[in-house]
This record gives structure tokens, C-alpha cells and sequence, in this order.
């Protein structure tokens, strides 16, 4: 008895030894970038993953609980370069409450009341990063007791104002 040879039954193995053998590096330079000669910048991260996940302007979602004792809101700063900086850097925030609230209502087109500022407290508004490090933060102290709670959008609108002599990134201000 003869058995039929099928060449159907042998795609898939011709496919996978297809894709392996037709595989290769990419050994074009004409694509890298060549980040080493990258200035230094200074960003907010929560800004560019605002930006990034929920499109430009978009709100910092924060949810507190009521009560009498402040809770921490820990502000980032991130320095943005191929390497640490060889010395500390001391980065100024700001509550950005008339420019940056006013263009956030206009391109959101929601409706935001700014929280009012014996809702909010910070021990210092300068983030201090430590030589070799990349990371600093300014904690503010949320009050919840003194909210109106009939109000449900409120924003707290957080920029940097001086970066210590380094160029400020595009992600400079992230609404919370």
C-alpha cells in the first residue's frame, strides 16, 4: 500500500524555518540617537505620564479620605540627562494657580475650582536633589477637614518655577 505524501502537513514547518532564516540584525546607524549628547532637563514625571496615558492637561487623580489629620501629597522632580549631575540641584515648585488653572479649564473644557490654600500646607516648595541622584520631592499637606465637600472638582495645579541654571522640560506643571 502507497501512503500519499501530503505537502499541506508541512506548511508550518517551512513557515517557522522561514521566519528564522529570514531574520536579522538591524545594522543601520542612520536610526540611533545617540543620547550622550542629550542636555539636562528637568520635568515633573507625573506630568509626562498624565500627558502620555491620558492626553495633555488631564488631572492627577488624588482621593482622600475626610479627616482632620493632613495627608502627604509627595510632588516628584526628576532630573532628565544621560548621566547624574556631579552636584546637588535644587529645584523651586509653585502653586501655578492663574496661568496654569486658566489654561487647564480652557483646554480641558471641565470646570475646575482651585483648592483653596487653607486646604493645603508645604514646609518648603524647594526639592533638593542630591549629587548622583535623579530623583527629589516637595511633600505638601493635604487638609481635608476644611474642604467643601459639595464641590467635587478641585485642582491643585503644581510648576516648576526654577530649575538651578538647568533648561525646564515640557512637563513642567501636573495637575492634581
Amino acid at each position: 500500500m502507497k501512503r500519499k505524501f501530503n505537502l499541506y502537513k508541512l506548511f508550518p514547518v517551512f513557515l517557522v524555518a522561514a521566519i528564522f532564516s529570514l531574520t536579522s540584525c538591524l545594522k543601520s546607524y542612520d536610526t540611533y540617537n545617540d543620547f550622550s549628547k542629550v542636555g539636562t532637563t528637568i520635568e515633573l514625571p507625573l506630568a509626562a505620564l498624565n500627558q502620555e496615558t491620558y492626553g495633555s492637561n488631564k488631572v492627577q487623580p488624588q482621593v482622600y479620605t475626610a479627616s482632620a489629620t493632613p495627608t502627604d501629597l509627595p510632588v516628584y522632580v526628576n532630573i532628565a540627562s544621560p548621566k547624574p549631575l556631579s552636584s546637588a540641584l535644587n529645584v523651586v515648585l509653585g502653586v501655578n494657580a492663574a496661568d496654569a488653572l486658566n489654561k487647564f479649564i480652557t483646554a480641558s473644557g471641565k470646570t475646575y475650582v482651585l483648592l483653596p490654600s487653607n486646604a493645603y500646607s508645604v514646609a518648603s516648595l524647594t526639592a533638593n536633589i542630591p549629587a548622583g541622584q535623579r530623583l527629589g520631592f516637595v511633600t505638601f499637606k493635604i487638609n481635608t477637614a476644611v474642604i467643601d465637600k459639595t464641590v467635587r472638582n478641585y485642582v491643585l495645579p503644581v510648576s516648576i518655577v526654577d530649575a538651578g541654571g538647568q533648561k525646564i522640560s515640557n512637563y513642567s506643571t501636573v495637575y492634581y
